[in-house]
């Protein structure tokens, strides 16, 4: 969900393409007037659907993600597993309505916050999300935090609030965070470049119909 979310990327530009690319496609091949309405016709038919298929297929995967945070995080909590200490810098955070434990104060659900951060030391670099309060101090952009990541749902972590300035001043200084290739939002879609040969397939694809129907029709 957090490293790897090329495939869902891939066909959302795909889908956009082919949109264009029936709309194109009854264009390209000199069709009548009533030929090229149809075509713009299915092409935005095909373009709402992507808009509204996307963010329910997306909400459902946030979903299960935030089942998973829950009962992972509820782990560590207990004791069930035993966390994998790691150093984290935040990324980004968003309210959501969801318990949050922390080792010194516990757990609590007021002003829950899911905190997206790189985590470090933990093998290869990668993101993790943990529900924090919002009065933690993970405010800003690349703010450092100890991390206890569940060895399993490797995607998921508990902020360590019994941390002190000291050590978070070590881990900010970390070399780490400029000598490891880290996660970014170009690579967990896979690189622009992938993103860009989508869209273009998906145009291709979708004028090759357009053509393939409108020729047909005629």
């Amino acid at each position: 969900m957090l490293n790897d979310i090329a495939l869902p990327t891939r066909l959302l530009v795909a889908g956009f393409g082919a949109a264009i690319g029936i709309i194109l496609g009854g264009v390209l091949v000199e069709a009548s007037s009533g030929a090229a309405l149809a075509m713009l016709v299915i092409g935005l038919g095909v373009e709402v659907a992507v808009l509204v298929a996307f963010p329910v297929v997306l909400r459902r995967g946030e979903q299960q993600f935030n089942e998973v945070v829950v009962a992972a995080t509820h782990d560590i909590a207990s004791g069930a597993v035993t966390p994998v200490p790691a150093l984290g810098r935040v990324v980004r955070r968003r309210a959501v309505r969801l318990p949050w434990w922390l080792p010194g104060r516990g757990g609590g659900d007021d002003e829950p916050m899911m905190t997206v951060l790189t985590a470090v030391g933990d093998g290869e670099p990668r993101r993790v999300a943990a529900v924090v309060p919002a009065d933690l101090g993970l405010e800003g952009r690349d703010v450092p935090a100890l991390l206890m990541v569940h060895p399993q749902h490797r995607d998921v972590a508990v902020v360590d609030d019994r941390v002190t300035p000291d050590l978070l001043a070590e881990v900010d200084g970390d070399p780490r965070w400029t000598t490891e290739a880290l996660p970014t939002d170009r690579s967990v879609v896979g690189g622009y470049l992938p993103l860009l040969a989508a869209a273009l397939v998906g145009a291709a694809l979708g004028a090759a119909f357009s053509a393939l129907v409108v020729t047909l029709a005629t």
